[in-house]
């Protein structure tokens, strides 16, 4: 079947990071996404394979920027960091980092994190805080690292509310509110509305090959917690082939069993960037079709394909 080009964007050199064009080729039911750096050659990843297709799924959305630009634009994304004359959308949600420490050596780490790291400065998160809320209206999540390393968590919760942010959520492993049921009562009482829990399975093998140690029974007491304190929460699995996507459907029988305390299942396919065991190759990815199929058939037809439908 002949290539078919299906869109252009733009993109990165994985060796250098240079900007380049891009284009969606169709092969089939699979897209590939293909480049060519001027200076370290043609790549070619897959991005979509299956049904529905990508053209299909696909929605367009209209530029839809806020006004009071906080930095100026000078090489342009993604060099530029912050809120620039250009920035073509709204934040729906903020996510803050608050430190770059770890109580976890995670082998799949977006972010890198380790128990070397920093954490930011109380005062710049203020700072932060009270340039976002004066421009945006949105979700804020503290993030990082982990955010739980840092005692005065609750504080910087509690001057989130303050300013106006009417929800606020942690992204979090669960380690420390699965054992320390006080902070997370502060947390609370500060107005943490919900924890964006780490959750990749069920069994403990899945654990141990994604976070590197036994996290079954932490993750459950870490929800009896939240369901102590009423704070939400919502399990959150990183998707990676060989290592845990025969779980899908448990992990949502799962959540289901700890309604109402558990308000949603977030499934995110693997992204291979920060920490990563290996270089991937294609049959390491796995794409939002894959995905759909296996919501259906892991728990038999209760969610099916037709269920979901792209954002926006």
């Amino acid at each position: 079947m002949e290539d078919r080009e299906i869109g252009r964007t733009e993109s990165l050199c994985p060796e250098c990071l240079r900007r380049i064009p891009a284009a969606r080729v169709r092969q089939g039911s699979r897209v590939f996404l293909e480049k060519t750096c001027p200076e370290h050659g043609d790549f070619s990843s897959i991005i979509w394979r299956g049904r529905p297709s990508m053209e299909d799924w696909y929605r367009r959305l209209s530029r839809s920027p806020r006004g009071n630009p906080q930095t100026s634009e000078m090489e342009g994304c993604p060099y530029d960091c912050g809120l620039c004359p250009d920035h073509r959308q709204g934040t729906c949600t903020a996510v803050l980092e608050v430190t770059k420490r770890c109580d976890l050596r995670c082998p799949f780490c977006f972010a890198d994190g380790s128990e070397g790291g920093s954490d930011v400065p109380v005062n710049e998160l203020i700072r932060r805080l009270e340039t976002l809320s004066k421009r945006e209206e949105c979700v804020l999540q503290l993030s990082g690292g982990e955010p739980t390393v840092r005692d005065d968590l609750p504080y910087i919760v509690e001057r989130a509310r303050s300013m106006g942010f009417d929800f606020i959520q942690l992204n979090s492993n669960g380690l420390r509110i699965s054992r320390d049921l006080p902070y997370l009562k502060k947390l609370a009482r500060a107005g943490l509305d919900s924890v964006y829990l780490q959750f990749d399975g069920v069994d403990d093998s899945v654990h141990r090959a994604m976070r590197g140690r036994p996290m079954a029974r932490i993750k459950s007491r870490a929800l009896e917690n939240c369901s102590r304190t009423g704070v939400a929460a919502t399990l959150v699995a990183t998707l990676v082939p060989e290592r845990n996507l025969d779980q899908i459907g448990r992990i949502i029988r799962y959540g289901l069993s700890r309604v109402p305390t558990v308000r949603g299942v977030h499934l995110q396919p693997v992204s291979y960037f920060g920490r990563i065991p290996y270089r991937p190759k294609d049959e390491d990815r796995v794409t939002l079709p894959e995905v759909l199929e296996l919501v259906e058939s892991q728990t038999e037809g209760l969610f099916a394909k037709r269920h979901l439908v792209p954002p926006g």
